[in-house]
């Protein structure tokens, strides 16, 4: 029962890419204002659930807005590589943000690195090309500007959780969670520009999917708090595990026009690669 919550979080967390990749098939076809839409969407539940948990002003503005720096980066360069990749080559990769999270530990925090961490370190990357495999590029595949796109934007959802960590320390949980997302959507309003926004891009149809995501996230919120709160090191891992590609494979044999479809050749190659990414972040995180 104790882990529960954790189980929730990551199943629901799950179901984020596969909206973007969907909608950005059918509905919105500019990543710059699915990123916008993708965060102000979110806010209002939030922010009712923060005001709940008592947030107020920071005390510390410094991390908020490092920490909120670090999510609309994240944010930009998460979506724009979604818009190009499969969610089945971009859910492994998630593993690099273990990496990122323990080399900030070693620069920022001065924390120890044995060899089997580093050994680990460099079975995650060895292993990455293989997550991108494809029947026409094969291992060759991961050599793209997108892939570039989501290895920079674990760095800085790496980034975002160490601020995020330090907030919390000075400000408190729910002040932190309160600040997040709108000075996030401050930081996204220069994109605007990019954004292409018409009149016929605000119809119900087209917003769905904004509204479920932001029903999604608010979800994971609720349950990963939860799962934090009850037991940290475990819930990580749980909360980290690649169910958007076990959902992406298995809803791409009736909706491959809306998420992807490929042999059964080239997700065995990603989801071995996976299987060794995600065991080695998981011993990573327990042999630092």
């Amino acid at each position: 029962m104790e882990l529960l919550f954790a189980w929730i979080a990551s199943i629901v967390s799950g179901a984020e890419p596969l909206i973007i990749k969907a909608s950005s098939k059918s509905l919105v076809p500019n990543p710059w204002m699915f990123s916008i839409f993708w965060v102000a969407f979110s806010i209002p539940l939030v922010m009712i659930y923060a005001l709940f948990r008592g947030a107020g002003l920071p005390q510390d503005w410094l991390p908020i807005i490092a920490m909120s720096a670090s999510a609309a980066l994240f944010r930009t360069l998460y979506t724009l590589s979604l818009y190009k990749l499969d969610v089945s080559t971009v859910s492994p990769l998630y593993s690099l943000r273990t990496v990122f999270a323990v080399l900030l530990g070693v620069f920022l925090l001065h924390e120890g690195l044995s060899v089997f961490a580093l050994a680990l370190i460099a079975v995650i990357i060895l292993a990455g090309p293989f997550s991108a495999y494809d029947e026409k590029l094969q291992a060759g595949a991961f050599w793209q500007k997108s892939i570039i796109l989501v290895i920079a934007s674990m760095f800085f959802l790496a980034l975002e959780g160490y601020f995020v960590n330090r907030s919390a320390n000075a400000n408190g949980y729910a002040t932190t969670l309160l600040w997040l997302d709108l000075l996030t959507l401050v930081f996204l309003l220069p994109t605007l520009k990019l954004a292409n926004v018409k009149k016929d891009t605000l119809t119900l149809k087209k917003l769905k999917p904004f509204i479920v995501l932001g029903i999604v996230v608010f979800l994971y919120l609720i349950f990963s708090v939860e799962a934090y709160s009850r037991n940290l090191a475990v819930s990580s891992v749980i909360i980290s595990l690649p169910f958007s590609m076990v959902f992406a494979v298995a809803l791409s044999y009736k909706y491959g026009e809306l998420v992807e479809k490929h042999p059964i050749k080239v997700y065995l190659v990603r989801f071995t690669a996976a299987f060794i990414m995600v065991g080695s972040a998981i011993l990573l995180t327990f042999n630092r």
